[in-house]
């Protein structure tokens, strides 16, 4: 015989669908109350940067791992040898054109340069001794040249006056030629004192130009020398970094090598 069943209204299917259109709807509520700016954070406000926003490129830097090569690599050589007294610098520094890495020390050098100075000193001497003595001498030929011309006009004074007394026969013939012989003596005297002072002259300035160009030329020998023990002193000859610098305190560095 046929019974009646009972429709179930609260089935398990039901309940699951239910139970999801309930979260559907909280998961939309919950996404609009959070992004509705209700919500707040609290935060200090040194920790808080602000700046003006402008329109630029963008950069964005990426740490990639490489070596680094420099654009131009610069040998540095000792000018001249020597033994290493003092580094001022040591591998990795940056320099600066002409700062001082390193000083060398030459015996020989220093000597020769002592040396040199010495010699270009004694012909400084020299030569004011000689224009001292050229100038003194000089004096001398004038004051001499001086009392010629003295002589030459009372020799020429007397001639034309014992001219005249012969003419007027005051006087005899034997007085007149001497006074005659003396004026053209002191004549030929004047003119062998002026050619004597001429010569003199000449040679002395020739002497003395001789003198200053030496003295020019060990000048410039001296100041080479003078460079030359400067160069002990290594220095940078551009800026940059020192990269390698093989040196030790009394080590010997001969001359194109660090």
């Amino acid at each position: 015989m046929d019974r009646v069943i009972e429709k179930k209204r609260w089935s398990t299917k039901r309940l699951l669908t239910i139970g999801g259109i309930a979260a559907i709807v909280l998961l939309i509520a919950a996404s609009i109350y959070y992004t509705s700016g209700n919500s707040r954070l609290n935060v200090e406000t040194d920790r808080i940067s602000i700046t003006e926003i402008k329109k630029g490129p963008f950069k964005e830097y990426i740490p990639v791992n490489g070596i680094v090569l420099p654009i131009t690599t610069i040998y540095l050589d000792a000018q001249e040898g020597g033994r290493v007294e003092e580094k001022y610098v040591e591998d990795g520094a940056m320099m600066k054109k002409d700062q001082p890495i390193m000083r060398l020390s030459n015996t020989d050098l220093e000597l020769t340069l002592s040396n040199q100075e010495t010699q270009v000193f004694n012909v400084l001497t020299q030569m004011n001794i000689n224009k001292n003595n050229a100038s003194q001498n000089t004096i001398r030929q004038l004051n001499q040249m001086a009392d010629v011309d003295n002589a030459l006009a009372e020799a020429e004074r007397v001639y034309r006056l014992n001219k005249k007394l012969l003419d007027q026969k005051v006087i005899g013939s034997q007085e007149f030629k001497k006074s005659e012989n003396d004026y053209n003596y002191q004549v030929r005297r004047k003119k062998l004192t002026e050619d004597i002072l001429r010569q003199d002259s000449i040679s002395v300035k020739t002497q003395l130009t001789q003198e200053n160009e030496s003295y020019l030329q060990m000048k410039n020998a001296l100041a080479l020398m003078r460079k030359k023990v400067g160069d002990l002193v290594v220095r940078a000859p551009v800026d940059g970094q020192l990269t390698s610098l093989d040196a030790e305190i009394g080590q010997t560095k001969k001359k194109g090598s660090v």
